[in-house]
């Protein structure tokens, strides 16, 4: 974020700019949420909130050496369409380990998720005196 020998943005800059960029995003998702809301299956509609939370909110430093970092989104849009840089390659990378881990983070929760509903499904029928055990 350099233009000849000074910055780009200043600290308060930066952080305002980060404010409303997450502000909006945070607006994004929430009118994908509300779009995807109608989908009757939970493992269909949950990852796709899963990938826009990740596409939204993943940042990655604008430049490998520097500390400013921007959403990885805009910056693989920006090299891609703009031709403005070659930094396609690394924030892609950097997009599928986020999503990796996002999406196995989520198989464990809602692996964890049909468990309980398994075990408290078993301890309801144990409860009622419907169990018809040897």
């Amino acid at each position: 974020m350099l233009t000849g020998d000074r910055l780009m943005f200043n600290e308060p800059e930066y952080q305002i700019m980060w404010m409303i960029y997450l502000a909006a995003a945070g607006c994004a998702w929430l009118v994908w949420w509300k779009m995807t809301s109608w989908i009757p299956l939970w493992y269909v509609r949950e990852p796709l909130w899963l990938v826009v939370a990740v596409l939204l909110f993943t940042p990655v430093r604008v430049v490998p050496t520097e500390v400013w970092l921007a959403p990885a989104t805009m910056i693989f849009l920006l090299d891609t369409v703009l031709d403005t840089g070659d930094n396609e390659a690394r924030v892609l990378g950097e997009l599928a380990l986020a999503m990796g881990i996002a999406v196995l983070g989520y198989f464990a929760f809602a692996a964890g998720r049909a468990g309980w509903k398994h075990w408290r499904k078993q301890q309801t029928v144990h409860a009622k005196g419907h169990y018809k055990g040897r």
